[in-house]
């Protein structure tokens, strides 16, 4: 079963899942991130509506520890829409670990996780259905390979899955390579970001090792309408890896939320972006990336 924000669900019954993407989220370091601040339940209920009515199911929520994280409000948002919400324990990169971490040791810190993850959070007790880990661009330092090995061993020991943060896709095979050495199978393994650099034998390398990839800058070109993208998902999949790919728009700001005014909305990936998609990969390949995949990293 997969834990979201009102029970657990069987994975067969997420339908279609969007894997990365933030719903509310009040970082505590304003101004500079009120851009990424969505702190209006109004709003972000609007936003899923789009989404269910266009035809999800699911979403991964992936606002983090120490990042604004607020798992009572996703729980409302989930019972006023009826999507499934999935919340997650875990860290965000370096920036945005939080003070505690230095202080507790790794035993102590994996105790933190794990309570999460046996216990809920908040008031209502909500379990996470995944676990998050990042890395800064270009580098991953001391103090998120800490973070890397801690949280890699909570989910193997616990069998749930890992969703991680590439700063502007990078650092994706170094990290599998520390999540391998924590023992974890990297099956249970989804990178997110890695659209980012625009390279396809990038993503073919990381697929290549059985983990999963979020392709998750979906809407950042709509003059161009995603061509560059539908590009490469064209290639990805005719070279055999769609069966590895998950879909999103990672769309944790306010600029991307139909609902404060931005573009493209949540609804996006499910209208026009598929219209256009599917005429160069197909309906069934769509469907695999939005439905099959995400719910075979969930099950266990």
């Amino acid at each position: 079963m997969v834990n979201t924000v009102t029970g657990p669900v069987n994975p067969s019954e997420l339908g279609i899942t969007y894997i990365h993407e933030h719903l509310y989220v009040k970082p505590n370091e304003l101004p500079r991130y009120y851009p990424y601040t969505l702190d209006s339940i109004e709003k972000s209920t609007k936003e899923v509506e789009s989404f269910v009515k266009a035809g999800g199911a699911t979403i991964v929520e992936m606002t983090p520890l120490n990042f604004g994280r607020n798992t009572e409000v996703l729980k409302q948002i989930a019972e006023r829409t009826g999507a499934n919400v999935i919340c997650i324990t875990g860290f965000h990169k370096d920036e945005h670990l939080p003070k505690w971490f230095d202080e507790l040791s790794d035993e102590e810190v994996s105790a933190v996780i794990s309570d999460e993850i046996e216990n809920g959070i908040g008031y209502s007790h909500v379990r996470p259905g995944a676990i998050k880990i990042g890395s800064s661009f270009n580098t991953i330092t001391d103090r998120e390979r800490r973070a890397i090995d801690i949280c890699a061993n909570v989910a193997r020991e616990h069998t749930m899955p890992m969703i991680t943060h590439c700063d502007k896709g990078t650092m994706a095979i170094e990290q599998l390579r520390l999540i391998s050495a924590a023992g974890m199978d990297l099956s249970r393994v989804c990178l997110s970001h890695v659209d980012i650099p625009l390279d396809v034998e990038y993503i073919e390398q990381i697929c290549s090792t059985g983990a999963y990839v979020s392709f998750d800058h979906v809407g950042r070109d709509l003059e161009g309408h995603d061509n560059i993208r539908i590009d490469m998902l064209e290639r990805l999949v005719a070279d055999g890896f769609g069966e590895r790919i998950c879909l999103a728009g990672d769309m944790g700001k306010k600029d991307y939320f139909s609902s404060y005014g931005g573009r493209p909305g949540l609804s996006y990936i499910l209208t026009t972006f598929k219209t256009d998609c599917i005429v160069r990969i197909g309906e069934r390949a769509f469907s695999r990336m939005v439905t099959a995949n995400p719910a075979s990293l969930f099950s266990r």
